[in-house]
């Protein structure tokens, strides 16, 4: 009987000792990331900040996958409700968080430069929130199934925007389970500051899909927004 006790005994010490080196490589893993991400931004708060973020988007999708033995699935871009609303110009100021992923303020920056390119409506960046019309931000929730969000508000008479919010959802954008490149994730940005400007979904090929960003800025979306401001130039 000895042997079977000194048998297991040798198998549990496998066990813990296979633990504790798979606990090593995961640590030295987020040092390596952490020392890249700092390297890369060359800012010790902005990597800790994005790796703070990564860590939180694991644990959300480990807490999810204890729950339900799957992550959520991601159904669309975002859950746009269309509030027929506009800007009475074809411009409007611009704050982006200067506290959001680098990655996040890089995408909306291409976004903004898309729009302004296609000379149907300008946006203006502004560096402090109080004179901005537009806020662009971030989010990390797995309980909403969007890539992003658009939040409006509208003055009922002038069906004129008084401001909007849109976020980017570092839960599905941030996740490799999900799949999302950066072109896909400038084309959320595209997406969601269509929203900002007035314009609806469409299932017509289009950067105004409801789901997936396959697609940027295309020539019917500019004609679109024309429509929209048509009056205003």
């Amino acid at each position: 009987m000895r042997w079977l006790f000194r048998l297991i005994g040798a198998f549990f010490s496998f066990v813990w000792r296979l633990f504790w080196r798979l606990v090593w490589i995961v640590v030295l893993l987020c040092v390596l990331a952490f020392g890249l991400l700092w390297y890369l931004n060359g800012d010790f708060q902005g990597a800790l900040k994005q790796a703070e973020r990564s860590v939180k988007i694991g644990q959300q999708s480990i807490d999810q996958w204890e729950k339900t033995g799957q992550l959520p699935k991601l159904s669309q871009t975002d859950s746009h409700q269309h509030s027929e609303g506009r800007w009475p110009q074809v411009s409007a100021r611009i704050y982006l968080d200067p506290q959001m992923d680098s990655r996040f303020q890089e995408a909306y920056l291409e976004a903004i430069q898309n729009w302004n390119q296609t000379g149907a409506f300008n946006f203006e960046l502004v560096t402090e929130s109080s004179k901005a019309d537009i806020t662009a931000t971030e989010m990390n929730d797995g309980g909403t199934p969007v890539a992003g969000e658009a939040e409006s508000q509208t003055n009922l008479l002038t069906g004129q925007f008084l401001s909007v919010t849109v976020r980017l959802n570092h839960y599905y954008l941030s996740n490799p389970y999900y799949g999302y490149s950066y072109e896909r994730l400038v084309h959320t940005a595209e997406h969601e500051l269509g929203h900002a400007i007035g314009l609806d979904h469409t299932d017509e090929k289009s950067v105004m899909q409801p789901a997936g960003s396959f697609y940027g800025i295309q020539e019917e979306d500019v004609a679109n927004l024309r429509k929209i401001y048509e009056t205003s130039e």
